[in-house]
């Protein structure tokens, strides 16, 4: 994953707008006049709690300025919960929130796999909303997403069409395709070779590595 902390802070700013408009639609107009719950899941702990740390400072920021006008009646409050990275600590956390806490709506995460499963386990069968900010697999809203899942950041088809129409103006004939040894970076290396092939089908691909 590659954020720089001022698209992480777009990033979160467009999930703050996402929020209130979410809100008006999903909650009903008896519960527009009281405060909104959000559960945050995301990584505090570890290497990756860089993003998660930064995405939630950028939403207590948002959310201060916010809150002095009032949403739909009320106010947004949140909890917190670190998944530490894991999946299945993810969604224990995420249906602890929804069943216990009573969370209107779930924020986060910076971990595509762990928001892919929080979507469809908790999300959509509890018909809660969620909303991603920062992970990009674009099967959340694309081939696995569904009427309670919304996205705030580029996703990995988006990213990858942008590297091949990058590496289409470059004169090279013959690439060597490297990315990281995970899904997203497979995603972005397979869409880049795609969308180069297709705009540039005389290209050759002579080998890769991080790959499937």
């Amino acid at each position: 994953m590659k954020v720089t902390k001022n698209g992480l802070w777009g990033i979160v700013v467009l999930g703050i707008c996402a929020l209130v408009i979410v809100s008006s639609i999903f909650l009903p107009a008896s519960a527009q006049a009281r405060n909104i719950k959000v559960g945050i899941i995301d990584c505090y702990s570890g290497p990756p709690a860089v993003y998660g740390n930064d995405a939630l400072n950028g939403f207590k920021m948002a959310l201060e300025s916010i809150n002095k006008e009032g949403v739909l009646g009320g106010k947004i409050e949140f909890t917190t919960r670190d998944t530490k990275f894991k999946v299945d600590i993810a969604l224990n956390m995420a249906k602890e929130l929804v069943l216990n806490e009573k969370v209107d709506i779930l924020v986060g995460t910076i971990n595509s796999a762990a928001a892919l499963a929080v979507s469809k386990t908790i999300a959509k069968e509890q018909k809660i909303p969620f909303i991603v900010w920062i992970s990009k697999d674009e099967k959340i809203t694309g081939a696995e997403g569904h009427r309670y899942v919304f996205s705030t950041a580029e996703n990995t088809a988006m990213a990858g069409k942008a590297g091949g129409v990058g590496l289409a103006k470059k004169p090279y004939k013959k690439y060597w395709i490297a990315g990281d040894d995970y899904a997203y970076g497979h995603a972005i290396a397979d869409g880049a070779w795609r969308n180069l092939k297709a705009l540039k089908p005389e290209v050759e691909k002579i080998g890769e590595s991080g790959g499937k």
